[in-house]
């Protein structure tokens, strides 16, 4: 799998840091979805026993996936990354118990509802080799004010 040099990089997308930041970079960008590279790591704090990804984190690739899209709208619009929060899912469905370290990963996110009170929905889904290995609807919040926001649900 190939990325292209066309889209930035993902560390100016995305405010994750390694050992945090879990995607490697965009392929493919439009103003309804977005396809991202992940590739799990052996040694990432998250590897199961046999340094492989258990299937569970591909949430979080979701989730990642999502922000880079919201940044690369946001970038469009001539706007900055803004912070959002991952509300989560009602579900996730798997073929696959866990994804090979080493094995490029395909993360695809369109946009299925966004609101002017910054919620949102994307159905996702993760490919591995062109098969469809996780889906899931994931929810997402864009609040106006992302300070306000934390403090009013963090206390």
């Amino acid at each position: 799998m190939t990325t292209s040099t066309h889209w930035p990089p993902i560390e100016t997308l995305l405010p994750h840091r390694p050992p945090m930041l879990l995607i490697d970079a965009v392929c493919q960008y439009d103003p309804e979805s977005i396809s991202v590279q992940a590739t799990p790591d052996a040694q990432a704090w998250y590897a199961d026993g046999n340094g492989n990804m258990p299937v569970h984190i591909v949430i979080e690739l979701m989730a990642q996936a999502i922000a880079a899209h919201e940044a690369l709208t946001r970038r469009n619009s001539g706007l900055p990354p803004a912070p959002g929060v991952l509300l989560g899912t009602r579900r996730l469905e798997t073929s696959v118990t866990s994804l090979c370290a080493g094995v490029p990963l395909l993360v695809h996110a369109a946009c299925v509802l966004r609101d002017d009170t910054g919620n949102g929905a994307y159905d996702c889904r993760v490919d591995v080799d062109g098969e469809t290995v996780a889906n899931a609807t994931i929810k997402v919040h864009q609040p106006t004010d992302f300070s306000a926001f934390l403090l009013e649900h963090l206390s």
